[in-house]
């Protein structure tokens, strides 16, 4: 998975919105009411959410 699905799956999302510019982001609440991303299926895996995120590092920086 090249998504932010993956910085949310590791618990490191805090909803800032960085990765909302890609087409297939959009913001819900979680349950505990705060924003989170949601990949909807179109998404192609090509990572530009996980450039975008301030708070994923894949070490390749």
């Amino acid at each position: 998975m090249n998504n932010v699905k993956t910085v949310t799956d590791a618990g490191l999302c805090v909803g800032c919105g960085d990765c909302k510019g890609c087409v297939h982001i959009t913001f819900q609440r979680n349950a505990l009411g705060f924003p989170a991303p949601v990949v909807d299926e179109g998404c192609t895996h090509c990572g530009e959410c996980l450039k975008k995120c301030i708070y994923w590092d894949d070490g390749n920086d």
